[in-house]
């Protein structure tokens, strides 16, 4: 079992005047790691377009005027897939309830969100409390994409891996003990990455 996401993301507290909700993208984008804060893939493989989301949806603050459609705490750094899935989803039909504990959302910005999820040893999506199957099932459809989410995980973890060990590499001449141990790992890993980079576009291209 692992952790649904590595780093707990942190909003910064901005409150820069912007035009459009959307001009707030390139600070979401940091503060939630290039990761879709609900599914946590990684937005540098291109399989989607990366948006942002409006955690409680515009269509039940806007009205009451509470909550600006630009401000920065109710703003999400969200693939496009989590984000259509979640669209104008809102149990409980109030700006200030997130939840019952059963149905709705918890704040992809803080450590509760994680706290109704886990990781599979192979990288799916599990959840681990009644709000967490709600929001697995009914919100973000994490199991019907689990093959994706599945896809999307292992291939971070290498991009990850080879990212740590390639200085490592480099840095070292061939002369060196662990050259050719840590060069064939190396190679080993940047193979395994380009097969599931493979099968990431086919299964994505596919839907």
């Amino acid at each position: 079992m692992f952790p649904l996401r590595d780093v707990t993301p942190q909003r910064r507290i901005i409150t820069t005047l912007v035009k459009n909700w959307g001009d707030h993208k390139p600070d979401l984008k940091i503060d939630f790691n290039n990761h879709c804060a609900y599914c946590h893939s990684y937005d540098g493989f291109r399989h989607t377009w990366f948006e942002v989301d409006h955690f409680v949806p515009k269509v039940f603050f806007a009205p009451l005027g509470n909550i600006s459609l630009t401000q920065y705490d109710n703003l999400v750094y969200s693939c496009k897939f989590c984000n259509n899935n979640k669209h104008n989803k809102w149990p409980s039909k109030s700006e200030t309830i997130f939840n019952n504990g059963i149905e709705g959302f918890e704040d992809p910005g803080t450590q509760l969100y994680e706290s109704h999820f886990y990781r599979t040893t192979n990288g799916a999506i599990m959840w681990k409390t009644p709000l967490g199957k709600w929001m697995y099932t009914e919100a973000f459809k994490f199991d019907q994409r689990e093959r994706g989410i599945r896809l999307l995980w292992n291939l971070n973890q290498l991009r990850i891996t080879i990212k740590k060990l390639d200085p490592i590499v480099s840095n070292l001449t061939p002369s060196d003990p662990n050259y050719l141990r840590l060069y064939s790992q190396l190679s080993r890993f940047a193979i395994e990455y380009f097969r599931y980079h493979d099968q990431l576009i086919e299964y994505y291209s596919s839907l």
